[in-house]
Formats: C-alpha cells, structure tokens, sequence
C-alpha cells in the first residue's frame, strides 16, 4: 500500500475554484484573440473591434462660430476609409445630400472635420459612420471592421429679436421663434426700449429703456437693464428652459450719470457705456462694467460712435475726424489715431479686420465721394470702393469674405435725392451686387443671420406731428414700420427672397 507523501499539497475547495476561473479566463483570452469577440445571436459579450472614443458635437447646440468637430478613435484607422464613409444627413430633410460640406484633416487617430459653412440654423443633423478599418502604422494590412457609430446634433432655432409698434407691444423687446413660429414679450409695459443688443449665446438681451409711465421723460433718463430670453440649450428645442423668458434686471442705473450710448463685447464679458455727468454736463466718457464689478470710467476724450473690438483689448472710436483706438484699461493713453477714417462699420468675426468709411475731405480727386477700406490689426489698408452715395450701414458674413451693406446712390436732378439700397459686397473680387432696392432711407436697421443665409431690415414711417416715445435719430415720431426678409441667393442668376413679416417693430436682430 502507497502511503501519501507527506509533503504533496492538499488541495481545497476554493484553490480549485480558483484554477477553474483561472482555466476559464484563459480560454476566453484565447477565443477573443482567435475571433475578436464572443457572440450569441446579435449580443456579444465583449466587442473588441475598433470604435470612436470621442464625438465633439454629442447632443450638443451648435452655433455659427463652431466651425469644426473633432471624432477620436481608440485605434488607429484607415484614414481614406473613415472619410469615405462618414455621412451628415438632416433627417428631416433627406432631399439634402450634403448639408455640411467640409474639409478633412487628421493628427494620430484624431479626426478634425472643418466646416466650409456655418451649420444652418434651425435644423437636427445626424452623424453616421460604419465599415470604416483599423490601420495600424507602418502596415499596409486593413485590420479589423469598425462598431458603427451614431450620434446627434442641433443648431438654434431661427430667432428675431425687434422693438414693437403694435398696441400692447409698443416700446416693449419682443422675441419671435421663426422655427417654431412663436412670440414672446420679454420686457414689461412701463419699459420703453430703446436699443438692445443679444448676448452671445442668446439667454439674454442687454437693452437701455425709458420708464414710459413717467411721462415727458427724455431719452436721457433711460438706464441699462438685461432681460433673459427663455431659450432652451437643449436637445429639444421643445424641452423647458433653466431660465423663464422675461426676467429684467438692472445693470447700470441714472444717478449720477446720464446713458447716452453702450455696446456690448463679441463674447458677453464686458459693457462699455458713454454716459454725462449730472452734475458737470462737460463730463462725457467711457464707462467699463464687468460682471460683478463697479463701473471704471476709461478716462477717455469725449467722442461719437463706438465700438469693441472682438478681441476685447481696444475700442475704435469716432473722434473729431478721425478714429482712435482706444484701450480699455482705465487710464491708458490712446493707442492709435486713424485720422483717414471717419466711421468704423464692423469687424470680422476673428477681429483681425474692420470696415471703415473714408470721407475723402482731403483729396481734391475724390471730393464728395466716400470710399470703403478694409484695415487690418497690423495697420494695413485696402481700398474696396469708391460711392458718390453714402455708405451707412456694413456688415460682414460669418466667414469673413463678404459684407452685406446698406448704401445710397445719388439721383440726378436739381434737388439732393439719395435712393437707398442693400448690396452684397465680395471682398476678394471687390464686387458689389445690388440685392434690393428701398423707397426711402429713415434709419434703416440691417441685421445678418448668424449662418449668414438672410438679412433682416426695417422700413419705417414717421409722423411729423406724433408723440410716440419712440424716435428717429433726427427726433421725429415713428408711427410704423414693416420688417423684411431678405434671402440672397446663391445662384447668381437668380433674384433674392424677399418677403414681409407678420408684425410690425423697429431694429430687427438675429439672435446668435
């Protein structure tokens, strides 16, 4: 009879449970290296194929100035492959094939995908890819098929913002939803608005007003307030916003000082405000407010017509005859005098560029005529055009490479007579193509989508003997004006859209 070895290990329950799992581990790792995942039916257990990490744009609302999504991969891929079958569709309009033309460029297993447009507004985009490859570097072998990847995204809606003329609208900020077709009241029947610009990524509106139930109160009495839109980020345009349409706040009162003018920065940061003294009326100047702080007076030399620049580090300001560059650290001195240009009309949405009008006062060859410049941060000029008209209004599209602009020609005949018009402006070919044609010329506002695909503008009507609160810059009473549409065309055979709005306001603006 064989005795047991005294020194052979026991072996218990749980070390043979422990080898079982150890056993079982190991034939799975060896079937997965073998056929790449274990299935049953349509369900596998671990699916070991290539897939995206990362989408940039998952369920996000996508704006004009997101030009780009990033897709990132846990692999390296066959880069022609991706591209080949990544697809962009609107679901709700399948008749568009390719709705968001584009540019590919890729850094390691990071795909960039670059806009050659502004997403338009007002739609749900869907983003497919599938049967695309692993390719690992240095290989010329296809590796394994890719998991199919899905995901969505949307644009605002297409959303107006004006001052009503209509009974129970009059004075007041209403906001209409062209998508959804809906109207908003946002500011209360005591508020006379008088101008207002939208934030950035339009939950807001800074607007000045009046308190139209102290009645003789002069434009001078108006104070700056913000009013929330009540616009949903989310998903579903549907779904109930974190914030109620409506709420007003005052963000810069009357007592000591008086408002004349404000504007507000390309990215909602900052309020520079031109406000007078009550107690020396000599006292005019530059006010900067920032969220949570105190105004600072910029210490400025009064002038006229202002604006920031995007990139928040200056203000270009009518001056005399001539344009200052002013910083916006309190204090500093001017940084620049452009005294060729009286008027500064826009810059470009990346900052670098600005539209200014030349008045040529001092060139005996361009005498009564304007000319457009485009100036750049590096201080260069190039001249666009020369008008015998005026030039009273510019804007540049989204992209940079056009500007839609409201210019007058002057008629012949004995008396001084200007016919106003909308033009587009190409800024490569220096090509300027009349869109339409106005009446009249009585403080037309021009307002571009932000997908630069429509134009918005008013045509007023003034009543001499009038007491509206709500003026014209040369003090007369509006009593109408009728809104516009105006969709340029992109064939250039063909005439624009041009079409009225169901109600009646004045300074018409896109929402961002």
């Amino acid at each position: 009879m064989l005795k047991p070895d005294k020194f052979a290990p026991t072996l218990f329950p749980i070390d043979l449970a422990a080898i079982a799992s150890i056993l079982a581990f190991s034939i799975l790792i060896l079937l997965l290296l073998i056929s790449g995942n274990i299935c049953r039916g349509d369900r596998c257990w671990i699916d070991t194929r290539p897939k995206v990490a990362e989408f940039s744009w998952q369920n996000q609302v996508i704006r004009a100035a997101d030009n780009a999504f990033v897709v990132e991969f846990n692999r390296p891929m066959d880069h022609q492959g991706v591209e080949d079958h990544l697809k962009l569709t609107i679901p709700d309009k399948p008749e568009i094939t390719d709705p968001l033309p584009g540019r590919f460029s890729w850094a390691g297993r990071r795909l960039a995908y670059t806009l050659n447009f502004p997403a338009p507004y007002g739609d749900r985009y869907h983003i497919s890819l599938s049967n695309a490859q692993e390719k690992f570097r240095g290989s010329n072998e296809l590796g394994q098929e890719m998991q199919p990847f899905e995901a969505v995204f949307r644009t605002p809606d297409r959303i107006l913002a004006y001052i009503g003329l209509d009974r129970s609208e009059a004075g007041r900020l209403v906001l209409y939803n062209l998508t959804q077709q809906r109207k908003t009241l946002l500011t209360p029947p005591n508020l006379v608005v008088t101008e207002f610009q939208p934030y950035p990524d339009g939950q807001s509106i800074l607007f000045s007003a009046l308190d139209g139930s102290n009645t003789g109160s002069s434009i001078l009495e108006q104070q700056l307030y913000r009013v929330t839109t009540g616009i949903s980020l989310a998903m579903d345009p549907q779904e109930r916003p974190t914030t109620a349409a409506g709420q007003v706040s005052l963000v810069l009162d009357n007592q000591t000082h008086q408002l004349l003018n404000f504007d507000l920065s390309a990215d909602g940061s900052i309020i520079v405000a031109q406000r007078i003294s009550r107690e020396n009326p000599t006292d005019v100047g530059l006010w900067l407010l920032r969220q949570g702080r105190d105004p600072v007076p910029l210490e400025n030399q009064p002038g006229g017509t202002f604006q920031i620049a995007p990139d928040n580090a200056l203000i270009a300001m009518a001056q005399g005859e001539g344009i200052a560059l002013l910083s916006l650290e309190p204090g500093a001195e001017p940084l620049d005098f452009l005294a060729q240009f009286g008027m500064v009309l826009d810059f470009s949405p990346d900052g670098t560029t600005a539209a200014m009008v030349d008045f040529n006062r001092d060139d005996p060859d361009l005498l009564y005529t304007r000319s457009l410049y485009l100036v750049t941060n590096q201080r260069t000029q190039e001249k666009i055009f020369d008008t015998q008209g005026s030039i009273v209004n510019c804007q540049f599209d989204p992209r940079g490479e056009n500007l839609y602009c409201l210019l007058t020609t002057l008629l012949e005949g004995q008396e001084y007579r200007e016919q106003p018009y909308i033009a587009q402006v190409n800024l490569d070919k220096k090509e300027i193509q009349p869109l339409t044609t106005l009446p009249d010329y009585q403080d037309i506002h021009l307002s571009v989508a932000p997908d630069g695909l429509a134009l918005l503008f008013d045509q007023i009507v003034t009543d001499p003997e009038g007491n509206s609160s709500l003026q014209t810059d040369a003090g007369e009473s509006i009593s109408d004006s009728q809104i516009w549409l105006l969709i340029p065309s992109v064939d250039p055979e063909k005439p624009p859209v041009l079409e009225t709005l169901p109600f009646i306001g004045i300074q018409p603006q896109w929402l961002p």
